[in-house]
């Protein structure tokens, strides 16, 4: 994987992020937004949730052709690094 590290991490932490997301809106998170100042808040849940369950879905693709050796591991980047 040398060259391809910070690539496939990037790849993957976006990836575990829209997954974490998708979760939580799936679990009962609602999101609420405003169309302009003083309007009253619309509720975009279940928009928010397929538009983000398709670009992971897409993600995950993605990953599979660019690394297919790696695609189903899962990456934990390193917190801090070691100085």
């Amino acid at each position: 994987m040398a060259g391809h590290d910070d690539r496939y991490i990037e790849i993957t932490t976006r990836l575990r992020s829209m997954r974490s997301f998708c979760d939580f809106l799936s679990q009962g998170g609602t999101v609420r937004v405003a169309l302009s100042d003083g309007e009253p808040f619309k509720d975009v849940t279940a928009v928010l949730l397929e538009r983000n369950r398709r670009e992971a879905e897409a993600l995950a693709r993605t990953r599979r052709q660019l690394y297919p050796d790696l695609a189903d591991e899962d990456v934990t980047p390193p917190l801090y690094s070691r100085h």
